[in-house]
């Protein structure tokens, strides 16, 4: 018997995003709420975030703890009865911190969504962050913060925005120990005061709820929330890192075989016109596994289990970041590949295949993140994070069908030049002759 192998079918068009039902309010109290029904099961998600602003590495500490011991009891509610309450309704929260957001994370079936607002409500006005609470999660993070500050990645990270940036706290998601241990439980109640506040907050909530009454029955559970003190006025002009020391330094880490490239370099912002352009154009160059600086330096050469092309966000400057983790020995040659790869997006603009390629994979990329409830509240709440309205991510696909090929050279062009790119090779370089910045 002749088998004839079956042919794949064409790639169907992606159809247009349509946003789902909103209600977009801002509150008295200055706190945004947008509410969006996607009834794909009966649940309902819930996002918070509030501004952080972390001027010192103890205020960073300070806000580390605060975040732990968030949702640890109040006058209302013990510890154990907010777990019970959850629990018993099906639903859960937690609370976490970077260097610019305390954020904290809901869901549940969508009848307990009053529940997770009450105990929401009451813990944001209300949390005790009592003395042994305070003391046992200073404890705890000392202990995960000694663990993970020795992880390469954490180590590469903090290196190279000490290389570009000098000190800079603001940046700091992990807390060093001795911040830690220097924060009492007064520091953290004070902090409470003063920095988790509904103005310039933005909560989200997704699910299978009515938007405009979802709205209002945050609002009523909400409206206690008002700011206890006055607070920093964050203004409107963007906080953007000054690059202090340019060019790539190879950091010493003994011992170490292994190594990690990183390098950046400051790109434009997600509301230029050209950012549909400059996103193609990095997915071309490093952004997925057929990339080009996947294809040379992991699959044909084998210099590097981990490389890509990413945005990052330094502050309020979004940046183009490069990353490649390879054998110490290695890093010579994997660092003057990147910088051939990087000339070769001028030398070799990216092919209408390469464009599509990449266009078809940042839409369906698209598509998951859209593609259920945490995926939606998740999505809105960067948006609104990164100062973008909720329909963003619409018009970023509308915008990303109407690139050319000849946009997408003019960005290769403009922003992968190797001199442009400053960054950190970290390793132990006493093994190493081959260690010229030029490289």
């Amino acid at each position: 018997m002749t088998r004839t192998a079956a042919l794949l079918p064409p790639i169907r068009p992606v159809p247009p995003l349509t946003i789902p039902p909103t209600a977009d309010v801002r509150l008295p109290s200055g706190l945004r709420v947008v509410a969006v029904r996607y009834p794909s099961i009966p649940m309902a998600e819930l996002r918070l975030a509030i501004p952080l602003d972390a001027a010192s590495s103890h205020t960073g500490a300070v806000h580390e703890l605060l975040a732990a011991t968030l949702l640890h009891g109040t006058p209302r509610r013990s510890r154990h009865t907010i777990t019970d309450e959850l629990a018993v309704s099906g639903a859960a929260l937690a609370a976490s911190r970077t260097s610019r957001w305390l954020g904290l994370t809901g869901s549940g079936p969508a009848a307990a969504l009053p529940t997770l607002l009450a105990v929401l409500a009451d813990s944001l006005t209300g949390a005790a962050h009592a003395d042994d609470a305070v003391h046992a999660a200073r404890d705890r993070a000392r202990r995960q913060i000694a663990t993970t500050r020795r992880q390469p990645q954490v180590i590469a990270s903090e290196a190279l925005l000490d290389q570009l940036y000098g000190d800079l706290p603001r940046m700091q998601d992990v807390p060093r120990g001795d911040a830690i241990a220097a924060v009492g439980p007064d520091d953290v109640r004070h902090a409470h005061r003063t920095v988790v506040r509904p103005d310039n907050a933005f909560l989200v909530l997704v699910g299978d709820l009515a938007p405009e009454a979802a709205v209002g029955e945050a609002a009523r559970a909400l409206q206690p929330w008002r700011a206890l003190s006055p607070g920093q006025d964050p203004g409107t002009a963007p906080q953007l890192p000054v690059l202090r020391r340019p060019g790539t330094a190879w950091v010493h880490r003994p011992g170490a075989v292994q190594s990690q490239i990183r390098l950046v370099r400051p790109a434009i912002g997600r509301d230029h016109p050209d950012f549909a352009a400059l996103t193609l154009a990095n997915i071309v160059f490093g952004g997925y596994f057929s990339s080009r600086l996947v294809a040379d330096v992991r699959e044909r050469r084998g210099l590097a289990y981990r490389c890509e092309a990413a945005f990052r966000d330094h502050l309020d400057q979004l940046v183009i970041s490069l990353e490649a983790d390879t054998a110490t020995a290695s890093a010579p040659e994997t660092l003057r590949r990147i910088h051939a790869q990087l000339r070769l997006m001028a030398e070799q603009p990216p092919s209408a295949a390469e464009v599509e390629a990449a266009r078809r994979y940042v839409t369906g990329m698209t598509a998951l993140a859209t593609s259920s409830q945490q995926a939606w509240a998740g999505s809105l709440l960067m948006s609104l994070t990164l100062s973008q309205e909720p329909d963003r991510i619409a018009h970023f696909l509308d915008a990303l069908t109407r690139v050319t090929v000849e946009d997408v050279a003019a960005a290769a062009a403009r922003f992968y030049d190797p001199a442009d790119y400053h960054g950190i090779v970290l390793g132990d370089t006493a093994h190493l002759t081959d260690t010229d910045p030029s490289l």
